[in-house]
């Protein structure tokens, strides 16, 4: 089974051809981590993301802003509870509704902060060291928080894109899933439909469907990549 480091270090390799920009690297790595929260060592952790989900559909819901944010951000959680380990968090359709939940929450955080006049820079930056402290692995924490706090202050320009969120998410949940294929485990990749597992050939294909996107991206904008 893959363990944490290398999950954090394909989502880069997977993400970086289309985002080269920091936040949207740690979304990926933050993308790849969260599919393994439906593991029941992580409960805990689950805990304080449905209990953060209710907060910020309160304060939302207090400042006439889309509640519905906090809201699945706490469906999310209580999706983790009861799905079992590689079970539907770990299909295709289970890693775009996570990818969704998160991204609805980073937009909803941004939102607000902008509304009381925090700069770009540090929203992103406590948005990052939020997600980082309640989803990735602790020993991997502090070096995150370092070079998120490092990159996004010294960083001449910062850009938000509500669509780019979803993606590099998405892209990191992905990775997770394609590296997971290569297990003896396997992954129920068209869970709930049907629960049977996919293993090396579905991870080749996945794989071989990311790379003729990342071709497909080169030849169509140059060094630009997809999304510059």
């Amino acid at each position: 089974m893959p363990s944490y480091k290398e999950h954090v270090l394909v989502s880069i390799v997977m993400v970086f051809p289309f985002f080269q920009d920091v936040f949207y690297i740690a979304l990926a790595v933050i993308g790849a981590s969260m599919i393994d929260m439906d593991h029941h060592v992580n409960q805990k952790n689950i805990t304080i993301v449905g209990l953060l989900g209710i907060i910020l559909a309160l304060i939302l819901y207090i400042l006439h802003l889309p509640y519905l944010v906090g809201i699945l951000i706490a469906l999310m959680a209580l999706l983790f509870y009861l799905s079992e380990h590689r079970g539907f968090m770990h299909s295709l359709l289970g890693i775009i509704f996570i990818s969704a939940c998160i991204g609805f929450f980073v937009l909803g955080a941004y939102t607000m902060m902008s509304d009381y006049g925090v700069s770009i820079k540090i929203s992103l930056i406590i948005i990052s060291l939020i997600l980082g402290i309640v989803i990735l692995n602790k020993k991997l924490v502090p070096i995150y928080a370092f070079i998120i706090i490092l990159a996004l202050l010294f960083t001449s320009s910062q850009a938000f894109n509500t669509y780019y969120v979803f993606i590099a998410i998405l892209i990191g949940a992905l990775s997770h899933i394609i590296l997971d294929l290569f297990t003896k485990a396997g992954v129920e990749l068209f869970s709930p439909i049907t629960s049977q597992k996919f293993h090396k050939l579905a991870g080749f294909t996945l794989l071989g469907l990311y790379l003729g996107a990342v071709i497909i991206s080169v030849v169509m904008y140059g060094n630009h990549f997809l999304w510059f």
